[in-house]
């Protein structure tokens, strides 16, 4: 914690000293969007999202899914690869059922997919479970409180309030919060992040988005992809709103992270230091047809280092090459 501090207050030092030499405007950061700039943590294209606002007053998304296929083709290559998937299925049950729209078309595919998602979840939720034998009473007692809500909500076909993986690996980690071994707290986690997501897998994405409304389901396609302002030093521990503190990532990524420090988004996504390079290259060559900011580059490097507890050590010497 007082590392974590101590490398707050530096990375807020720095940008009190630059605060008058802002390298980008909101504006111009966001511009960048248009020139297919990858992710900075999964290295995805990410959309712009005046386009996607424009999506939004389509009304044809509510109607049948053949003139919402329409309108979202365009998009397909830029979805991620899970609703990717579901896109094409959409696609092959409208050629079936050419008077349905999207939320009636997953609504013949829920039941299936709800039981292969339930099959997943208990597996991962036994594992979690047979560390019970090994932890302290109290700690056992209240794992076994937390399966068995968690079982009561997975096995209910209408839940008061549906699953959720985050709000459960939170509560996992406060009872596990005061184990006296490392390892065995990593490993609880580790397994615990193994359930799945809408974003990893099919059957929770139709699951999740099956009781929504079809146009909702229908931008929910796209709505990862869209590009974002990603505060690396978060708001609630005083970072700033401005281009000092922000980088580029995809709604999904950025949503992900919620206030977790940058080593813990990296934990979820091994790749990141690799996909903030590729991101950090595409910026260099913007920069060297005028279109980016080099300071902007300079300052990303020095935050996303100090703040990855420099796991994230961006090559920028192509900057300096002329």
């Amino acid at each position: 914690m007082v590392r974590m501090e101590n490398k707050l207050k530096k990375t807020k030092k720095t940008f009190e000293n630059e605060l008058l030499q802002i390298p980008l405007t909101k504006k111009e950061l966001k511009n960048l969007l248009n020139y297919r700039i990858p992710c900075l943590c999964c290295g995805k294209e990410m959309l712009h999202p005046d386009i996607y606002m424009n999506l939004m007053e389509k009304k044809e998304l509510s109607g049948k899914a053949d003139d919402a296929i329409k309108i979202l083709e365009p998009f397909e290559n830029i979805m991620h690869p899970v609703e990717r998937q579901v896109f094409n299925m959409l696609k092959s049950l409208s050629a079936k059922y050419p008077d349905k729209n999207f939320k009636e078309l997953l609504e013949i595919k829920k039941d299936i997919h709800e039981l292969a998602l339930v099959k997943i979840q208990s597996s991962i939720f036994n594992k979690v479970s047979f560390y019970r034998r090994i932890l302290p009473k109290k700690m056992a007692r209240q794992l076994r409180k937390l399966m068995i809500k968690t079982n009561d909500i997975i096995f209910d076909p209408e839940p008061h309030k549906p699953f959720s993986r985050r709000i459960f690996i939170y509560k996992l980690k406060n009872i596990i919060r005061n184990l006296e071994s490392k390892t065995i707290k990593e490993e609880i986690i580790k397994i615990a992040r193994r359930l799945p997501r809408s974003s990893d897998e099919v059957c929770a994405f139709v699951v999740k988005n099956a009781r929504k409304r079809p146009e909702v389901i229908a931008l929910n396609l796209i709505h990862s992809s869209v590009g974002t302002f990603e505060h690396l030093t978060p708001k609630c521990m005083l970072g700033l709103s401005n281009s000092l503190n922000f980088a580029l990532e995809c709604s999904y990524c950025n949503n992900s992270r919620h206030h977790y420090p940058i080593p813990v988004q990296i934990e979820e996504n091994p790749d990141m230091p690799r996909n903030a390079q590729l991101q950090t290259d595409k910026l260099i060559a913007l920069c060297k047809k005028g279109i980016c900011n080099k300071e902007y580059i300079e300052n990303l490097r020095e935050v996303l280092y100090w703040l990855s507890d420099r796991y994230i050590n961006l090559d920028i010497s192509k900057l300096y090459l002329t």
